[in-house]
């Protein structure tokens, strides 16, 4: 997708929502919240990571490709879209993540704005660099996943409250009254 420039030059047309490349596994054994999970249970690590990737997804606007390495999963290559904007990729037993998603980082660069690669492997991090995507490391996606999560929290205090207070709002005085002495005498 092209549009033209102020010199008249085709310019890219971007996707302005972030996409983020997340290496899976990597994810998985780097982070002390996934050891929770045995080690022959990765079928519950893989939810609970999609999981909460996805729902940071939602609140933040990002786009979210999350990649398995085909090989510990035993079967052919498939890429599954849970949600608009948020796919899961099990590669095939040839194909590591790394190559999966160093090859999507440079797929997509014309498509959008900011790609993003989520891995703390040190070469994985340093190649996608050479196609322009950010990289981001497993302690940073966990540092935004404790943010989200405490904004969520917060909104849902206030939503909370100002329900309250519209409820008493919307009562006339004679029932405020009457709520008020029942209440009382508990």
């Amino acid at each position: 997708m092209r549009r033209r420039g102020n010199n008249g030059r085709n310019m890219p047309e971007y996707n302005l929502k972030p996409l983020w490349l997340v290496d899976g596994y990597n994810v998985i054994f780097a982070d002390p919240v996934y050891w929770r999970f045995e080690k022959d249970d990765l079928e519950h690590a893989r939810e609970f990571l999609a999981d909460t990737l996805l729902d940071l997804a939602k609140h933040t606007g990002i786009e979210v490709v999350l990649v398995f390495d085909g090989k510990k999963i035993g079967h052919a290559s498939k890429i599954i879209e849970r949600a608009p904007g948020f796919h899961i990729v099990y590669t095939t037993a040839q194909t590591t993540a790394d190559s999966y998603i160093e090859k999507a980082a440079f797929r997509q660069r014309d498509n959008y704005r900011y790609i993003y690669v989520v891995t703390s492997d040190g070469p994985e991090q340093s190649q996608v660099s050479g196609s322009g995507a950010y990289r981001k490391s497993v302690r940073d996606l966990m540092h935004d996943i404790r943010a989200d999560k405490k904004a969520q929290k917060e909104e849902h205090s206030n939503f909370t409250q100002k329900q309250r207070v519209a409820l008493a709002e919307q009562l006339c005085p004679d029932a405020r009254d009457f709520l008020e002495r029942l209440r009382r005498r508990k």
